[in-house]
């Protein structure tokens, strides 16, 4: 198993809840379930009992609760003229990249805050036309760091190379256009593992930094399932392969999501 060591995103949302509620979450839950529950001070159970959209509905009131308890120092001219240009969505990304409209902020980066960017269902992305906004990451946090970002694209490519599946696999986790989303969701429902097939499935979730093909069941866990069962189906890959390629094209915006050496070491 390769090991990359990739410094990536920074939390959105750090320390928001008091707890989880309980001193017994589940014995079967994630690392990455126990954040996001601590996060949003629920319990692991409740947590699993949203749907997409009350997910969403509570991370973006959480949001707004963060932002407009925030106090805006001396700003940038040139930076809040930026700001100024961006819709809502991108705004809110772009306060916190900018460290509260102080700091510039790459081009590259604002262009990713104006995707279309949600913690919504499968339903929605089928429902899409092409021709709307491709599909972004930073759900649940904003990524600051441009060198963190080109490191996992140039790690997504070496991967690419050694292991194949350029056809197929997302050369950036930030940014899937509809048309592949919606190729790769549908993949998800129309393929039924053999029970030698699910068990390699099963065994990359167990492997897997979030416990899964993303850190909760919104679009893009549908979309890297569907993208997982189509190379055990078609390009007879382990567990070991799915389970790292899921790892290096999270998008969710958590510090520890791509930490690879840690992970696999």
């Amino acid at each position: 198993m390769n090991k990359f060591s990739i410094v990536l995103l920074s939390l959105l949302f750090t320390a928001c809840a008091a707890g989880t509620g309980t001193t017994n979450p589940p014995a079967d839950a994630s690392q990455s379930e126990l954040n996001m529950a601590e996060m949003m001070g629920i319990t692991v159970e409740e947590l699993r009992k949203q749907t997409p959209e009350e997910h969403m509905k509570m991370m973006k009131n959480m949001m707004n609760m963060k932002d407009s308890n925030a106090v805006e120092p001396t700003a940038n001219a040139e930076v809040k003229a930026v700001y100024d240009s961006l819709s809502p969505q991108a705004q809110g990304l772009y306060f916190k990249q900018s460290k509260k409209l102080t700091q510039p902020v790459a081009a590259r980066i604002v262009e990713l805050d104006e995707k279309t960017i949600g913690c919504f269902g499968p339903s929605q992305v089928l429902s899409m036309s092409t021709d709307d906004k491709n599909l972004g990451g930073q759900c649940c946090g904003a990524l600051t760091d441009i060198t963190a970002y080109r490191i996992q694209l140039e790690t997504i490519e070496h991967f690419i190379v050694e292991n194949g599946g350029r056809d197929i696999i997302p050369a950036d986790p930030y940014d899937l256009t509809v048309e592949v989303s919606q190729q790769l969701t549908q993949i998800d429902k129309d393929i039924t593992l053999s029970s030698e097939q699910q068990m390699t499935f099963d065994n990359a979730v167990a492997m897997s930094h979030h416990g899964g093909p993303c850190c909760c069941k919104c679009w893009k866990w549908f979309v890297m399932s569907g993208l997982a069962k189509n190379l055990i189906v078609e390009e007879k890959w382990n567990q070991n392969q799915i389970a790292e390629l899921w790892d290096i094209s999270s998008s969710c915006g958590h510090a520890e999501d791509t930490d690879m050496h840690a992970h696999y070491s």
